[in-house]
């Protein structure tokens, strides 16, 4: 009886130790994800059906994008071709196919509201309004951005599949309704989030202030192969980071999905800004 006993012992506690790793192998592979929303709060699906979130310590408010294959990038010789533009100017070519993870993005550009919450002070030069978008902010200063809520820039394809809603378009609807660019803006930024949203709900992508982005600036980077393929991005270029969208003193050629321009990480003006990203955890 003695035996039968302490088998009985040993197989409980066996069965406690197996219990006890599964459960310490779910709380790993789950772990991304109880992170996330101990950080996020979950605010459901926006008016265009994408997941939205809100990050506790900043407000800033994140739509999580499906990722998956698109067409970047613009070309101006093949009218019946991919994605042609004849505004398109050569660094915008060839047209590639690029396959992205999820990724989460912010709905808006970081405003000054937002800006000061992490940093503590406000460079902009158009005040008055702290919903206007942070401005006179470099890439450099950016990173400091970043390493105090653990966010990112967006990569620059990451960024345009943005910008694009799902669609092969230069702009999702006419710029006069979807963004603050010279014909419209009086010489000034405005508050995020008053004009149209895109297809993927985001604001302002096209205008207001042209966004800084993680890539290096490389005028043949879509030439290369690393440009096509899954999460590519530009690490080596001239010194200078991508931008993109325009702003508020830019002409609507400027303002197109595709275009690009490069910018000194320490460079900071009064028409560019940045709204930040980050990976979807445990994809």
């Amino acid at each position: 009886m003695a035996g039968v006993k302490a088998k009985g012992k040993r197989i409980a506690s066996g069965t406690g130790l197996i219990a006890a790793a599964v459960l310490a192998v779910s709380v790993v592979v789950a772990w991304p994800h109880i992170y996330f929303f101990y950080l996020f709060a979950s605010l459901g699906p926006n008016a265009q059906g994408y997941p939205e979130y809100r990050p506790r310590q900043t407000g800033i408010v994140f739509v999580r994008l499906p990722g998956g294959k698109f067409w970047m990038g613009a070309q101006a010789t093949d009218p019946n071709g991919q994605n042609y533009d004849p505004e398109a100017a050569d660094d915008e070519a060839p047209v590639h196919e690029v396959t992205l993870s999820p990724f989460l993005i912010a709905k808006t550009e970081v405003t000054q509201a937002q800006w000061k919450r992490v940093i503590g002070s406000n460079p902009s030069r158009f005040t008055g309004d702290e919903d206007r978008p942070v401005e006179m902010v470099s890439w450099d200063d950016i990173q400091e951005f970043e390493a105090k809520t653990g966010l990112a820039l967006p990569t620059e394809a990451e960024w345009e599949f943005a910008c694009r809603g799902g669609d092969a378009l230069l702009f999702t609807g006419k710029l006069e309704d979807l963004g603050w660019f010279f014909g419209n803006s009086g010489g000034k930024t405005h508050p995020v989030g008053t004009k149209a949203p895109n297809n993927f709900g985001l604001h302002d992508v096209n205008g207001n202030v042209s966004e800084c982005v993680e890539d290096v600036f490389d005028i043949e980077f879509y030439i290369k192969p690393e440009a096509s393929g899954f999460d590519p991005i530009s690490r080596t270029g001239v010194g200078q980071q991508v931008r993109r969208g325009g702003g508020w003193k830019d002409v609507s050629r400027i303002c197109r999905s595709s275009n690009r321009a490069g910018i000194y990480p320490e460079s900071g003006s009064f028409d560019i800004g940045f709204r930040p990203a980050m990976p979807v955890p445990g994809s």
